[in-house]
């Protein structure tokens, strides 16, 4: 008796699982395919790694619970480097809900080109009925570009302020502040740098020195620079700056490098600034004396340039002249053009002497009402070889005693 029963329940077991695998059957063929959306994206970049968010979302658009189980990412280059692998914890989804499975996935190139990647997803799907579950295998492929991303790789933004320090023998020098500015999401380093400064017709006048460096997503940074221009270059009307460089990412592990110039106009070194300086004065002397002749006075004047600079000073176009002065007014006497150039080297003093004699109708004419003798020296202040320069009148007073 006992044996019947056995056999009875396992009779009734066995037309259960054959109902339920029938019926599990059919709900299979008559499953609706869930609608599977993925969204891959970008959302941080280092020199060493890159991480893509992923995010699956899945709608079941059936009338009973679907579950979704072994997940798993796998991330290639174009040129069938794997970058990444990940597993993806799965669930179920209640009918007719949508569920979002994310991870954050991190890849590493290692030199491979990364413009071009493409993701494949398995797993699987299906469903539950009572204590039978039937899958079928879920298979993905979604290509993920990010060679906008690189492609739209900017060099960085540069303004550069320049300051004319001392003269030399050599030239001006001269020093930069180079602000440099990332406009890219990720770090970027910049190196090679290299400036030379241009005159209007393209002719090369000067250098600069640069260090690069590394400027981090979004930021900035100050680059300080030396070098120096030629003289010829205050004979220029106008200056240009122009610096190039290489701009460079290193995308995890993937390196990318952009070449870029800059070019910006540089004012010409104002030659007062640079000659009569503050702190450093160049002292000018003016000695005049004076003796009567058979022609009339002669008045015999010194110019004394002492050059504290360490580069050689130029006077040119000088013109000596007398006054008699009146009451603070001023009659010219006489003058005296001189034609060579009083040339005072660095360190040294440059001495120039001019004669003027004052006839004695002059003298008479003037005299008896006259306060003061005056001697003027005009010139044209400059360096060697250089057009621009400084209109320069040096004066002196002595009373007129020389008739008593």
């Amino acid at each position: 008796m006992r044996k019947k029963i056995v056999k009875l329940l396992f009779l009734i077991v066995t037309i259960i699982y054959i109902i339920l695998g029938a019926l599990l059957f059919i709900n299979i063929q008559v499953m609706e395919a869930p609608e599977i959306i993925i969204d891959i994206e970008v959302s941080e970049i280092s020199p060493e790694e890159a991480v893509l968010h992923t995010i699956i979302e899945i709608d079941n658009p059936n009338n009973f619970e679907i579950v979704v189980k072994n997940l798993e990412i796998e991330t290639t280059t174009s040129e069938g480097y794997k970058v990444a692998h990940v597993v993806i914890e799965g669930g179920d989804i209640p009918s007719h809900e949508k569920k979002a499975f994310t991870k954050d996935v991190i890849v590493k190139f290692e030199g491979h080109s990364p413009e071009l990647l493409t993701s494949k997803i398995t797993g699987d799907v299906g469903m539950n009925v009572l204590f039978i579950q039937k899958t079928i295998p879920l298979k993905i492929g979604i290509v993920t570009s990010i060679e906008k991303l690189i492609n739209e790789f900017a060099a960085p933004s540069i303004s550069v302020t320049v300051e004319f320090d001392e003269a030399t023998p050599d030239g001006i020098n001269l020093s930069a502040i180079i602000n440099a500015y990332n406009p890219n999401s990720f770090e970027i380093y910049i190196e090679d740098l290299s400036g030379e400064i241009l005159t209007d017709t393209g002719k090369k006048v000067g250098h600069l020195d640069v260090n690069g460096g590394l400027l981090p997503a979004k930021g900035s940074m100050e680059i300080n620079g030396t070098g120096g221009i030629l003289f010829e270059a205050l004979n220029a009307e106008k200056l240009f700056f122009n610096i190039d460089g290489v701009a460079g990412a290193r995308i995890a592990g993937f390196e990318k490098n952009l070449s870029f110039n800059i070019e910006t106009r540089l004012l010409v070194p104002n030659l007062e600034e640079l000659l009569l300086s503050k702190d450093n004065p160049t002292l000018l002397k003016i000695k005049a004396k004076s003796k009567l002749t058979l022609k009339g006075l002669l008045v015999d004047i010194l110019l004394e340039i002492n050059n504290t600079y360490n580069i050689d000073l130029t006077v040119r176009d000088i013109i000596c002249r007398i006054y008699l002065v009146t009451d603070d007014v001023t009659n010219l006497m006489g003058e005296n053009a001189i034609e060579d150039e009083l040339i005072a080297e660095s360190g040294q003093t440059g001495l120039l002497s001019c004669e003027i004699i004052i006839p004695f109708t002059k003298i008479i004419t003037y005299y008896p009402t006259s306060d003061w003798l005056m001697v003027s020296v005009t010139g044209r202040f400059t360096m060697k070889d250089i057009d621009p320069a400084i209109y320069v009148e040096i004066e002196g007073y002595t009373d007129l005693h020389f008739f008593t």
